[in-house]
C-alpha cells in the first residue's frame, strides 16, 4: 500500500538519477528569488536540494526555468510537497504553503506538462509522477483540494498512457 513515506523513496529513485542542471540555466534566481534561493540549486542535484533551506521555501521557480530545468527540479517540489504531508500527517499543521501551492498550481497547468514534463523527463520520473497524482488524490483533503482540481492533475498525469492502463488509475 501506498504511503507517503514509500511515496518519498519511489520520487527519490526516479529523479536520482537526474544530475545538476547547467549553472546558465539558473543565472537569473539571484535576480528573482535572491542569493540565498540561487545557492539552493545552483550546481546541486535535483535529489540533493536541501528543502528545509529559507532559500528553497522562498523559491517558486518552475514556471521560470528553461524547461528542461525545471522538469528536473521538479522532483525537488514533489519531494518537498511530500515532506510536508508527512509533517502534516504527524502534527496536524503544514509548514510549506508557497512551495506546496506552487507544485500543485505546476500539476494543474496544462502547459506545464506539454512543454516541461513530456518532453524533458525520463520514462521513470513520469511513471513515478503518474503514482505521485494518484497518491495525491487519496491526499485530496489534507490538501484541501476539490475534486475538480484532483481529476485535473490525475487526468493530466495519464494522458499519455493507453486508455487501457488509464482506466487501471482513474
Amino acid at each position: 500500500m501506498m504511503n507517503t513515506d514509500t511515496m518519498i523513496a519511489s520520487v527519490r529513485t526516479a529523479w536520482s538519477l537526474i544530475p545538476p542542471p547547467p549553472v546558465e540555466d539558473l543565472q537569473y534566481m539571484a535576480w528573482g528569488w535572491g542569493e540565498e534561493a540561487w545557492r539552493a540549486f545552483v550546481g546541486i542535484a535535483p535529489v540533493e536540494v536541501d528543502i528545509s533551506s529559507p532559500g528553497f521555501l522562498a523559491c517558486t521557480p518552475l514556471l521560470d526555468l528553461p524547461p528542461a530545468t525545471a522538469a528536473a527540479y521538479l522532483g525537488t517540489y514533489l519531494l518537498s510537497l511530500l515532506d510536508g504531508l508527512k509533517f502534516q500527517e504527524d502534527c496536524g499543521i503544514f509548514y510549506d504553503i508557497l512551495t506546496r501551492a506552487h507544485t500543485i498550481h505546476c500539476l494543474s497547468e496544462p502547459d506545464f506538462w506539454q512543454t516541461v514534463i513530456r518532453p524533458y523527463l525520463p520514462a521513470e520520473c513520469r511513471q513515478t509522477l503518474v503514482e505521485f497524482c494518484s497518491y495525491l488524490a487519496s491526499c485530496r483533503e489534507l490538501l484541501a483540494l476539490s475534486q475538480e482540481q484532483i481529476d485535473l492533475i490525475v487526468a493530466l498525469s495519464v494522458e499519455d498512457l493507453p486508455p487501457q492502463m488509464r482506466s487501471l488509475i482513474v
